[in-house]
């Protein structure tokens, strides 16, 4: 092998790719390494043929259950560590659970950078025999220096499965076990199998957009709910009320309804206190959908809705607005406007 080794960004986090089988109180557990495997696991899933001399960075070591809002700023002030020293693509290794929480601030957090960040992990422990560790990295590695600016999470989830890469506010957990992670209101950017990556739906992102550096922390005074038949409203806005909430984010049922007579009566309080009411659904978006009396009572009561963005994306979005301004009209304007291909064309 002649010539210089490729250089990449590595930021360590923790999560079940940073885990061991450990024994608590007589019962096997996973929990996070005292030693964290993370360059060497890395080192050992390098494609065949290719050189890659990493630099890493460590900010956090959490299972991702107990991530916060401001751990997204820690793993994005990392990214930008990197790429003042020069590198343009990085690897996260993070835990599953809210790995497409991360996706989606990083997303937003690092929208002025012409940056490639690929995140992956595991959904079984490194140091276990059927650990997808390796072939999730691998395919990460081989992915990140093909795909255009932008965050992605890259992965597998078994030795015998393709790695799928996923555009990081379009994509959500789905199941603990394979292929865990599913695109949504799209197809995977690509796939990765055999050694080389296939494009499946390729992303054309734009020139980097949000301005200069952002210094913004993320705002967590977003209440965020999903519908149920039976869902106390006076409660909720109670609840509103006392959190000091500036934002609700509502998921919506999946042709895009909600209760006509309690909802927009909901909406309505909120909007008059100055705090937007955004309207999201879990279901792909359709251009052919039916248009419910309810979507229109909801629509006219005030409610914002963001047509393509799942609730996740939506959440996450919320925060980054949040922590940028203070004026409600101006929060509503950056939620609808595109950023990481996170609305519906």
């Amino acid at each position: 092998m002649t010539g210089r080794p490729h250089r990449m960004g590595l930021i360590l986090t923790g999560g079940t790719v940073g885990s061991q089988l450990t024994t608590r109180a007589g019962e096997t557990v996973v929990s996070l390494a005292a030693v964290s495997p993370g360059l060497g696991l890395v080192r050992s899933a390098v494609p065949a043929g290719r050189s890659i001399e990493f630099t890493t960075l460590s900010p956090l070591a959490l299972a991702s259950e107990d991530m916060r809002p401001g751990d997204w700023r820690v793993m994005a002030d990392a990214v930008r560590a990197h790429a003042a020293a020069g590198l343009r693509e990085v690897l996260i290794l993070h835990g599953t659970d809210t790995m497409c929480f991360t996706a989606a601030a990083l997303s937003f957090l690092l929208a002025d950078l012409d940056v490639t960040v690929v995140i992956t992990g595991a959904n079984v422990s490194p140091d276990q025999e059927h650990s997808d560790a390796r072939k999730n990295i691998h395919d990460a590695l081989l992915a990140a220096p093909e795909l255009p600016r932008g965050t992605y999470i890259a992965f597998a989830g078994g030795a015998d499965l393709p790695g799928l890469v996923h555009l990081g506010t379009q994509v959500r957990k789905v199941r603990t076990c394979g292929q865990s992670f599913e695109s949504v209101n799209r197809r995977p950017v690509a796939s990765v199998a055999g050694g080389s990556l296939t494009w499946i739906d390729p992303v054309r992102p734009g020139p980097p957009g949000a301005g200069p550096a952002a210094p913004w922390e993320p705002d967590g005074g977003v209440l965020s709910l999903r519908l149920y038949p039976g869902l106390d409203f006076d409660g909720l806005r109670h609840a509103v009320e006392a959190g000091g909430a500036r934002a609700v984010v509502i998921e919506l049922y999946a042709a895009v309804t909600g209760p006509s007579f309690a909802l927009p009566e909901f909406i309505r309080k909120c909007s008059a206190d100055g705090v937007n009411v955004f309207l999201t659904a879990a279901a792909p978006a359709t251009k052919d959908a039916n248009i419910y009396d309810s979507y229109v009572a909801l629509r006219d009561a005030g409610g914002r809705y963001l047509p393509g963005m799942i609730p996740e994306t939506a959440i996450v979005k919320c925060m980054w607005a949040l922590g940028r301004t203070k004026d409600p009209a101006a929060v509503a304007e950056i939620m609808a406007t595109p950023v990481a291909g996170e609305l519906a064309a």
